[in-house]
C-alpha cells in the first residue's frame, strides 16, 4: 500500500492530510510532532489558546496515524509510491546577549501555557517586558495588557512591520500600543538578568521577560539528512525537495527554488494542496494573491500583495484622520499591495483587482467614499 508520512503537525501538515482525505487518498496516512495532535499556531499569540484543527476522533474516523515523536532522521521512501513531506515549520530566533536565558518564548502550545499561567497566577498589574514588536510581541503585548499586566515593548524601529503594512501604517499601528496603556522603548537589549533587562543603558524592571525576534526556518532534519538548505528547503514548484523526488516540504520550513521564502498561513494551507496534488499526480492548484491578517487590542489589521514590491503608495484616512487603508504602487504604477485596518471587504476587492491586473486611479485609492465593491469601476 503506497503511504504518506507527515513530519510536522501545524497547519501545512493538517492541511496536507486533510487534503488527501478529501481526494480519497486510498493509501496509509501519518503525521509526526513531538507536540502531539495538531493544533493551529495564530491563537498562541492571539489569545494565548491552544485551538486543535480537529478532535482525535476525526483522526480515527479517517485512519490517520498520529504519532507523538520527534524524528531525529529521515525516514527516506522506500517504494515508488512512498512520499515523506517535511512541515517542520519555524523556530524562535534567540538573543545572543548575556543573560539570555532569562527571557521566555512564544512559540509552542507549551509557551503559551506557560505565559498563561504565570499571567494568571501573578499579581494584578505585573510587569511584563517584551522585546521584538512585530507579529507575536504586538499581539503578546495587547492580550498581556487585557490580562492586566503593566507592559513594556521593546522594538528596533519606530515602525515594526513596515516590510509588511508599509511604513505609514506600521508606524502608526505601533504608536496606538500607548492608547492602550502598553509602554514603548525603542532601542537595544543588552542584557538581561533576573527581574530585569538592560535597555539602551537604562535598566528596567521585569517580573516576566518574553523574547519575540522572529523565527527561522526549521531544516535541521533537513540537513542532517543531505537535502538541499538554502534559508529553507529548498523545493521545486510542486514541493518536491530538489534533491529527493519523493521527499516533500511545504509550509515555513519551505523554499521554492528561486524564490523568496513565504511565511504565512494561507501560503502553507496553499504548499499543502499542492503538495497533495504532487502525490496524487492531478494538475495543482493556482496560488493567489499573498494575505496575511493580525489582531491587536481592538484592531484586525490585514495585508495582500507584497510591500517589498512597493516604490510608492497612496494613503486612505477615516473621518478621524487616521490611517485606514495603504495602497502600494510598483514603479510602474500598477497595484502590488494594501494593508488594512478592519478591512475585511475591502481586502477581498483588493486581491480580486490584483488578481485581475486592474489598479484605479489615485482619487479613487485616496477616497473614502468609494467602497470596496465600486473600487476599480468607472464612475457612473
Amino acid at each position: 500500500m503506497s503511504s504518506v508520512h507527515i513530519i510536522g503537525a501545524g497547519v501545512a501538515g493538517y492541511t496536507l492530510a486533510r487534503e488527501l482525505v478529501s481526494r480519497n487518498y486510498a493509501g496509509s496516512i501519518s503525521i509526526s510532532d513531538a507536540q502531539g495532535l495538531p493544533y493551529d499556531r495564530p491563537p498562541l499569540s492571539k489569545s494565548l489558546q491552544v485551538e486543535p484543527f480537529a478532535p482525535v476522533s476525526w483522526y480515527r474516523e479517517h485512519r490517520i496515524n498520529l504519532v507523538q515523536e520527534e524524528i531525529t532522521q529521515l525516514p527516506l521512501p522506500t517504494a515508488d509510491d512512498d512520499w515523506v513531506v517535511l512541515a517542520t515549520g519555524t523556530i524562535p530566533r534567540t538573543l545572543d546577549i548575556p543573560g539570555a536565558e532569562f527571557a521566555r518564548s512564544l512559540h509552542t502550545a507549551a509557551d503559551a501555557r506557560h505565559l498563561a499561567r504565570a499571567l494568571e497566577d501573578g499579581m494584578f498589574g505585573q510587569r511584563v517586558l517584551i522585546i521584538g514588536a512585530g507579529l507575536v510581541g504586538a499581539e503578546f503585548a495587547s492580550t498581556a495588557r487585557m490580562l492586566g499586566a503593566q507592559v513594556t515593548l521593546v522594538s528596533s524601529s519606530n515602525a515594526p512591520l513596515a516590510h509588511v503594512l508599509g511604513e505609514d501604517l506600521a508606524e502608526q499601528l505601533h504608536a496606538e500600543h500607548r492608547t492602550h496603556g502598553i509602554t514603548t522603548i525603542t532601542g537595544a537589549v543588552t542584557e538581561l538578568g533576573p527581574g530585569y533587562a538592560i535597555v539602551s543603558g537604562t535598566r528596567h524592571e521585569a517580573d516576566l521577560i518574553v523574547a519575540a525576534i522572529g523565527v527561522e526556518p526549521d531544516t535541521a532534519l533537513a540537513e542532517r539528512s543531505g537535502l538541499d538548505v538554502e534559508n529553507g528547503i529548498l523545493v521545486d514548484a510542486g514541493q518536491r525537495s530538489t534533491s529527493h523526488r519523493q521527499v516533500l516540504a511545504a509550509g515555513d520550513a519551505a523554499r521554492e527554488a528561486g524564490q523568496a521564502r513565504a511565511v504565512h498561513w494561507e501560503a502553507a494551507m496553499e504548499d499543502a494542496a499542492i503538495a497533495a496534488s504532487t502525490i496524487l499526480g492531478t494538475p495543482a492548484p493556482a496560488r493567489s494573491i499573498p494575505w496575511f491578517w493580525s489582531d491587536r487590542h481592538d484592531t484586525h489589521v490585514e495585508t495582500v500583495g507584497d510591500f517589498s514590491k512597493v516604490a510608492s503608495v497612496v494613503k486612505r484616512h477615516n473621518r478621524r484622520g487616521k490611517i485606514q487603508t495603504v495602497f502600494g504602487l510598483d514603479e510602474s504604477g500598477a497595484l502590488v499591495a494594501a494593508s488594512m485596518i478592519d478591512g475585511g471587504l475591502m481586502s477581498k476587492a483588493v486581491r480580486k483587482l490584483m488578481a485581475r491586473g486592474i489598479t484605479p486611479g489615485i482619487e479613487q485609492l485616496e477616497d473614502p467614499q468609494i467602497g470596496p465593491r465600486e473600487l476599480g469601476r468607472p464612475a457612473p
